[in-house]
């Protein structure tokens, strides 16, 4: 009987939050990208878990802080990726309350309480300096006393993977960049935070590269001293199953700092190893700076519309690394390196929009964030795919409103 009445007043409250919108959250979502097992190439909008759910909003949506510390914990040596990675890590901060219903971290000693080994040493620290120089001088502060560092680019957070002068490398949740002054503006990057580790930062975390047991491959490691030695690793993995390593040191007139630069190319190639085949469909805007729509490939000044970090857009038609879109009834042309491929449609189950196998609130405040930003929106962008949108139609009507709300409800309260 208690349970009835707690259940019976949860569908009242959700009714509630619904007509207030407080389960619509925050809107901040990021790149797809398939993940590879090394940590750096974690992106949001992995399919595995883009839609897991924090607070009352989604890993893809709002999961670009917990990802950053996600890298952490497996740079420092806290977790694995074998299984760990940014949706374990979400449903353990999910399960303890750790978030509010818009995504937002309520309380950062649960980072610690889901990992024990990695804690926040310090509160945001805005920067200084003004200038790449400077910013990057105080992130590395904090690098060479062992910790290690995520910095906040614009509203999104990114892993600094190391500081190579000015350059600072990083591994963004959103996209393949590593050089984080050449992908953001520098005005936009305003604050950082330091964490400690299980082991203290050492520099560049190695590359690793799971091999497939029935395909050759060569993993190779440079890695950096304070003298002018390099050392290079080779391991070979052949289809037998054998494996052979040759280690070869050499004296060579180069700095660790070229070193370093090298080692960093070499997980820039990695991440960037799949070269970019543009073709119609949607696409997620990636960019955490307005994407602007032109009248012609050619002309960079006319803008007829704008895209914002997380609209979701159909691509019509493709010419080299612009794609036609159709946004307010005007066709433009949207530069497709800004943009991310969602991938081929998927058959969702009728009201499981974020395919974790029901439909429940996390969906319910995934339609009530679709109905209230379309408002927003002009016509031909979404925050939603098209498979998604007809999952959250339980009507069956062609059209989500608040029918579709009141069938989540009694779905829910079911």
């Amino acid at each position: 009987m208690q349970k009835a009445k707690e259940k019976g007043i949860l569908c009242v409250l959700l009714a509630f939050l619904m007509s207030v919108g407080v389960l619509a959250g925050v809107f901040t979502p990021k790149k797809y990208a398939l993940a590879a097992e090394d940590f750096r190439m974690w992106r949001q909008l992995d399919d595995r878990w883009g839609n897991t759910a924090i607070g009352g909003t989604t890993v893809r949506k709002s999961g670009c802080y917990i990802t950053s510390i996600a890298m952490v914990a497996v740079a420092s040596g806290a977790r694995d990726t074998k299984d760990f990675d940014p949706g374990v890590f979400a449903k353990q901060l999910n399960d303890m309350g750790a978030f509010s219903s818009g995504g937002a971290l309520i309380a950062w000693a649960s980072i610690n309480k889901a990992v024990p080994e990695i804690s926040i040493a310090t509160a945001n620290l805005n920067f200084k300096s003004k200038d790449q120089k400077g910013k990057a001088a105080e992130m590395k502060e904090y690098l060479d006393k062992g910790m290690y560092v995520i910095c906040n680019v614009g509203g999104h957070w990114v892993y600094v993977d190391g500081i190579i002068g000015d350059d600072v490398y990083m591994a963004d949740p959103a996209k393949d960049d590593i050089l984080m002054f050449k992908a953001y503006n520098n005005s936009s990057i305003t604050f950082y935070q330091a964490l400690n580790g299980k082991n203290k930062y050492s520099g560049f975390t190695p590359l690793k590269t799971e091999n497939d047991a029935k395909a050759s491959s060569t993993t190779t490691t440079l890695t950096s001293t304070s003298m002018t030695t390099a050392s290079t690793t080779v391991t070979s993995s052949a289809s037998s199953g054998k494996t052979s390593t040759t280690t070869s040191t050499t004296s060579v007139k180069t700095s660790a700092a070229v070193t370093s630069t090298l080692k960093a190319a070499v997980s820039s190639a990695a991440v960037k190893a799949v070269p970019k085949e543009y073709k119609t469909g949607e696409y997620y805007c990636t960019s955490a700076e307005t994407v602007r729509i032109y009248a012609d490939v050619k002309d960079s000044k006319s803008a007829v519309a704008s895209l914002e970090y997380g609209n979701i857009v159909n691509v019509l038609s493709v010419n080299g690394s612009y794609g036609e879109v159709k946004i307010g009834g005007k066709k433009g042309w949207a530069d497709l390196e800004k943009l991310e491929y969602a991938g081929a449609a998927q058959k969702l189950s009728a009201g499981d929009i974020n395919g974790d196998g029901s439909a429940d609130a996390y969906d319910l405040a995934l339609v009530n964030e679709y109905i209230t930003s379309r408002e927003k929106l002009p016509e031909g962008v979404s925050v939603l795919t098209s498979w998604e949108i007809k999952a959250a139609d339980l009507s069956d009507d062609g059209e989500i409103n608040n029918t579709d709300v009141l069938l989540y409800l009694m779905r829910i309260c079911n």
